[in-house]
């Protein structure tokens, strides 16, 4: 069973405001993919090999990397909640 975590990281929540931003972002995810490409093929085939074997490790790290930015942002989240729902709680005593 997945964590919350990573349902809430995984899943695809959108909000009206960010798909302007969604679909600037899939548009240079685009170009990337179109020079990745370029690059791969203008490379000989021993090192198309060592190319793909590169591109597939930096993805994992910009993964894990994306992940733990995201894990961080939450838990500063809850624990600003956390400190708000103290503080209400002081006043109202």
């Amino acid at each position: 069973m997945r964590s919350m975590m990573e349902f809430l990281f995984s899943s695809e929540l959108s909000f009206p405001g960010s798909w302007a931003e969604e679909h600037r972002l899939g548009k240079e995810l685009e170009e990337i993919t179109k020079l990745r490409n370029q690059v791969g093929e203008l490379l000989e085939q021993e090192h198309h090999s060592l190319w793909e074997a590169y591109q597939k490790k930096a993805q994992a790290l910009q993964n894990r990397d994306c992940r733990a930015e995201f894990e961080r942002g939450f838990l500063i989240a809850a624990r600003l909640a956390l400190e708000l729902f103290r503080r209400m709680s002081e006043e109202g005593e």
